[in-house]
């Protein structure tokens, strides 16, 4: 392991920093099975009802339920919790690319190539134009996959349930897709913003602190 410069104190908080970067790191790289395999299990879900459906497809009643409720409420469910745990290695994303600059202070003689995973990724993102390619996309695209299965649903449930109840079935398939557009927003905003949100609230703590530091030392 390399040893940082010999600075008074320096030696062990950068310690500390590098274990506490290498526990976040593990956490990442722990993480991403686990999420992937959570839009899966969604997926297979979705299939089994979806299947269950059309062999009852005779009973209106439990096709309207399966494809008017039972489906959207679990693409929303994946959803919330995919994106929850997305945005959450998102933020530790951002505290990583913090520890990466003070790993960079304590270790200056380190190669331009180490610390700076992070930082990277973040300049990548920041620069780029919101039409070129980012790897944001890539969890925007499982938002809209899974969005695009619940409306899927919405319309064929209420294909299959609207004769005989055109009112009432027009006035619920209406009120599930202003309700599921409204939150497919808010979850697009959730993984869009979660980078800015967490520079800001680091940014904050850090001002708050140094705030404090001021007023102790001026006492």
């Amino acid at each position: 392991m390399m040893r940082p410069q010999s600075d008074f104190g320096r030696s062990d908080w950068a310690t500390a920093v590098l274990t506490e970067y290498e526990a976040h790191r593990s956490e990442v790289v722990a993480e991403r099975k686990p999420n992937s395999r959570r839009l899966r299990w969604g997926a297979t879900s979705i299939r089994l009802v979806v299947a269950g459906a059309f062999n009852v497809w005779s009973n209106t009643l439990l096709v309207a339920v399966a494809f008017l409720g039972l489906i959207p409420l679990l693409c929303l469910f994946v959803l919330v919790q995919w994106v929850g745990r997305a945005a959450g290695l998102m933020r530790v994303g951002v505290y990583l690319e913090r520890l990466e600059e003070a790993l960079r202070v304590a270790y200056p003689s380190a190669p331009q190539q180490v610390f700076n995973w992070e930082k990277s990724l973040a300049t990548t993102a920041r620069s780029a134009k919101w039409w070129e390619q980012r790897y944001e996309w890539h969890d925007f695209g499982a938002i809209a996959i899974f969005a695009l299965f619940a409306y899927g649903s919405i319309a064929l449930g209420g294909y299959r349930a609207v004769e005989g109840h055109e009112t009432t079935v027009l006035v619920a398939v209406i009120a599930e897709i202003l309700i599921l557009s409204a939150l497919a927003v808010r979850l697009l905003a959730e993984v869009g913003t979660a980078r800015k949100r967490a520079r800001a609230s680091l940014d904050a703590t850090a001002e708050r602190e140094a705030s404090a530091e001021r007023v102790h030392t001026s006492r």
